[in-house]
């Protein structure tokens, strides 16, 4: 019971300083402590702690006993979560590098001038250079216009239909459909490896069916092969991990009583999960498909073996 009044109380504090926040910023006179109270029902006590602690940090300033938005802030008409978000990201920005950090960070800040904020991220990203940038733009667009591109990627020439740019454990990926005399093959090609790009005009269209798959990529081992379930058991110890951030396309189809619980994923190909499931041991445990459960109990056999485990 006390979990469920902890999350009221958190869900009504929230909604409070919102509403504080919206209140401030629509009056160019402001309001004091005392009339904040009175309007919201509650405490001068829990006014100052939410002016204080909370949103002077996002553009809340006194003058004299009336408390208002900083006008330079209101004037990008934001409220306090648009105005958390784009904080996030600028943060997370920082982590592909000083040349992307400037762009994203400039462009940020037509939106709201107020980047200080007490937020920090460590997205653990590779750093995107100038012509990194440029390359993601040039190929970006060839996407959104439906051309095939030619590039040089590791000593070879490549011809391509650009499907997705994709983020994957910390590195770029344009994934794509590798152009062959008869047949083409899905790859995906590491952004920052290609090199001359050159957007042709012969035009191309996505399958539906491409489309859709595309959509439950978890990592670089993705590729467009007909989809298969997994299912997992999780110990209760690691269960807050899958709940905080969910695979993708992520079901929990059980619960046993001690608190862990079955997930359920599709994939299409074992090295989806395989790491993942390594990193778990042994708080993880494959119930299906069978062949991925093998494959794991060898991997852990072979690496016992080899450093003398019996």
């Amino acid at each position: 019971m006390s979990k469920i009044i902890q999350k009221q109380n958190d869900s009504t504090k929230y909604n409070r300083i919102n509403q504080i926040y919206e209140m401030l910023k629509n009056n160019v006179h402001g309001f004091t402590i005392a009339e904040l109270a009175n309007e919201l029902d509650v405490s001068t006590k829990t006014i100052q702690r939410d002016l204080y602690e909370v949103l002077s940090d996002l553009g809340a300033i006194k003058e004299g006993r009336t408390w208002k938005i900083d006008p330079k802030l209101a004037s990008d008409d934001l409220n306090t979560k648009e105005r958390l978000i784009l904080g996030i990201l600028d943060e997370m920005a920082k982590s592909a590098g000083n040349i992307f950090y400037s762009k994203a960070h400039s462009l940020l800040s037509q939106i709201t001038q107020q980047l200080e904020h007490p937020i920090f991220t460590n997205v653990n990203g590779e750093y995107l250079e100038d012509k990194t940038v440029a390359l993601f733009e040039q190929i970006e667009k060839a996407i959104k216009e439906k051309n095939e591109i030619k590039f040089d990627y590791e000593k070879y020439n490549f011809h391509v239909k650009p499907l997705k740019l994709a983020f994957f454990d910390g590195f770029w990926y344009l994934l794509a459909l590798h152009v062959k005399k008869n047949k083409e093959e899905f790859k995906k090609y590491h952004l920052k490896t290609i090199k001359k790009v050159e957007v042709l005009s012969t035009k191309f269209e996505i399958p539906s069916l491409v489309e859709e798959r595309l959509k439950f990529a978890n990592s670089v081992w993705f590729n467009l092969d007909e989809q298969y379930s997994v299912r997992l058991f999780i110990d209760k110890q690691i269960r807050k991990y899958f709940e905080r951030k969910p695979l993708r396309g992520q079901s929990i189809i059980g619960e046993d009583r001690d608190g862990s619980i079955e997930i359920e994923i599709k994939i299409s190909n074992n090295m989806e999960i395989i790491p993942l499931i390594l990193y778990y041991i042994p708080y993880i445990k494959v119930l299906e498909p069978q062949h991925l459960g093998d494959e794991i109990k060898d991997r852990v056999q072979g690496y016992l073996e080899e450093i003398n485990i019996k």
